[in-house]
């Protein structure tokens, strides 16, 4: 019984190794920075920086998964718009015009296409308020 034991703490350490060797690729200097993450019903939207935050080359993207299909089917340049209420996160092309809402105050943020809220959802990450 004790080897059995002692042979899964040693497949557990080489899980754990090789979890944290996957971590540690993901986190490299190309990783994406989430600015703004709303997890709606019907989808779940990642606003992030790629790169580094802080570099002039940085570009700000949104990335829509719909839990429907289970796919990711937009991960497009976004604009940023930040009025008294919150932020207004724009794509820049193709077909629809997406737009994600995250309110300063609020813990709902707003998914619409084409000006038509198509989600609703719970803010899990936002930037500092855009009143400040």
């Amino acid at each position: 019984m004790h080897h059995g034991s002692k042979t899964y703490f040693v497949g557990s350490a080489v899980i754990v190794g090789a979890l944290a060797s996957l971590a540690a690729m993901t986190h490299s200097a190309g990783a994406d920075f989430t600015i703004a993450y709303c997890e709606g019903v019907a989808y779940a939207s990642n606003v992030y920086r790629t790169g580094d935050p802080e570099s002039p080359d940085s570009t700000l993207k949104i990335r829509i998964y719909s839990r429907t299909d289970r796919v990711t089917f937009l991960n497009t340049d976004v604009n940023r718009q930040p009025n008294p209420e919150g932020y207004n996160y724009r794509t820049l092309r193709g077909e629809n015009q997406w737009e994600l809402f995250m309110p300063n105050n609020s813990s709902t943020c707003t998914l619409s296409r084409d000006g038509t809220v198509v989600d609703r959802g719970t803010v899990r990450l936002r930037e500092p308020s855009s009143g400040d």
